[in-house]
């Protein structure tokens, strides 16, 4: 009897949340005035809380979805799965240079570096929409018939572990302005009491304050 497939939707919710950010930040970038070095700061502390989001969300995937993919997938997949990898290594590459741009603004907060900031930014958006579309079309069906639910579950937990536990709230407040409710119950199903009962009232009153503060609107 054919196993159940697992559930990938929460994968889905990380996504959507990652690229409106990524999507927002050249604008927040673009309107932030030349020599602002407190909006500078704010921006700048926003746009590394998720470039190491979506850093510590391929990690998870580096080392816990690409190797059971290619053990149990059918040998036509396999240039499927090194084309996600491919991805990945152009997406790290570009985060790389974000953070380098991202730094010569914060020391020198001019037109030229926040232009030049932006245009890479919007670079990367363009290039993780790209790998997201191309990860849910044809990666994630595959992970949903070939991995048990404990190995999905095991990506997202390990995501979580690298980030500093402050921002898991911030993190789930992102996750939560557009994500599916009885999927975001079932990411706190294996948490913590109090987590479970204490984010979905906190996480998004945090995110609508960073909202605010950096695209200008609690509803971006």
């Amino acid at each position: 009897m054919d196993r159940p497939l697992v559930d990938v939707r929460d994968m889905l919710v990380v996504h959507t949340a990652l690229l409106r950010e990524f999507r927002l930040a050249p604008m927040a970038v673009t309107r932030t005035a030349s020599g602002d070095r407190r909006r500078v700061a704010a921006v700048a502390a926003h746009l590394r809380f998720v470039c190491e989001l979506l850093h510590h969300h391929h990690q998870g995937e580096d080392a816990l979805l690409w190797p059971p993919l290619r053990e149990r997938a059918a040998p036509a997949a396999q240039r499927l799965i090194d084309e996600g990898e491919t991805q990945h290594d152009g997406l790290d590459a570009a985060l790389r240079r974000v953070g380098e741009l991202l730094e010569a603004w914060v020391e020198t907060p001019d037109v030229g570096n926040r232009d030049g900031l932006a245009g890479h930014l919007g670079a990367l958006h363009v290039l993780l929409r790209d790998h997201l579309e191309f990860e849910e079309r044809v990666l994630l069906p595959l992970a949903a018939g070939v991995l048990t639910s404990g190995e999905w579950h095991a990506i997202g937990a390990a995501a979580a572990a690298a980030m500093p536990k402050p921002a898991l709230a911030l993190a789930f407040g992102m996750f939560a302005y557009e994500g599916d409710p009885a999927v975001l119950r079932d990411m706190l199903r294996a948490a913590p009491a109090v987590p479970r009962l204490v984010l979905p009232r906190v996480a998004p009153r945090l995110y609508a304050r960073r909202a605010r503060t950096i695209h200008g609107t609690a509803r971006p």
